[in-house]
């Protein structure tokens, strides 16, 4: 029954290929020149959007962070503790100093 109702597809045979022609590149040829022309149009275009961009992006960027410290090569890593002790001892000294200067108790 379905076979039946099945109504066959007509066949396309294929068209003839047209000759196209390739205009040769030369530098007299005004396709040459046309051609030239556009791309130089697209680049400057190209080049215009992608600087203005940047610009905007590099606006929006935030700042760098402020330098920190370089770490000493030459300072093993039992120095560099001692080191880190000995400056946060200074600046808890320096702390309590202040505390007493404004008159606050320190335990």
């Amino acid at each position: 029954m379905m076979a039946s109702s099945l109504v066959p597809l007509p066949t396309l045979s294929p068209s003839p290929k047209k000759n196209i022609k390739l205009i040769p590149a030369t530098p007299g040829n005004k396709a040459s020149l046309r051609r030239e022309f556009m791309h130089g149009l697209l680049s400057v275009g190209l080049v215009s959007s992608s600087t203005v961009e940047s610009a905007n992006a590099a606006a929006r960027r935030p700042p760098p962070p402020p330098p920190e410290e370089k770490k000493d090569p030459s300072i093993t890593g039992l120095r560099a503790k001692i080191l880190a002790n000995k400056k946060r001892k200074e600046a808890m000294k320096e702390e309590v100093a202040k505390l007493r200067e404004k008159g606050k108790p320190v335990n």
